[in-house]
């Protein structure tokens, strides 16, 4: 009996370190490959709570320490293919600055740096008239 316990327990901690995430090797393999944003967009954080910075974009490569609130601003770089997740970049007022991967839902994306306003295309269609 005690064996028979022993191997299923090692059998299941076998399996678990199986599907143990390779944050760095995932973030190595996806980088350079997803869509980019050109130029790249601004956002926004929306909903509520803390929005942990991730080292890839998969649920166990949080980095706890590292997060942005509802209402900070972020440049959004890239997002997977399936909109789950983005690669963004947030300054601190401290100056320093952070990049990494965030859950999209809870980020509003504004439009695009440089891109011209309703109100300037307006005019600019109008002038060559």
């Amino acid at each position: 009996m005690y064996l028979r316990s022993s191997l299923l327990c090692l059998c299941l901690f076998s399996s678990l370190s199986q599907a143990a995430v390779n944050c760095s090797a995932l973030a190595e393999k996806i980088s350079g490959t997803v869509p980019e944003f050109h130029p790249s967009v601004p956002g926004k954080v929306i909903g509520t709570g803390r929005l942990h910075f991730h080292e890839a974009p998969d649920e166990a490569c949080a980095n706890k320490k590292i997060f942005v609130i509802p209402g900070d601003s972020l440049t959004v770089y890239s997002s997977l293919e399936d909109e789950s997740w983005l690669e963004v970049n947030y300054i601190a007022k401290s100056g320093d600055d952070y990049t990494g991967w965030v859950k999209a839902d809870r980020v509003e994306i504004g439009v695009p740096y440089g891109a011209p306003s309703d109100g300037a295309e307006e005019a600019s269609v109008g002038d060559a008239q």
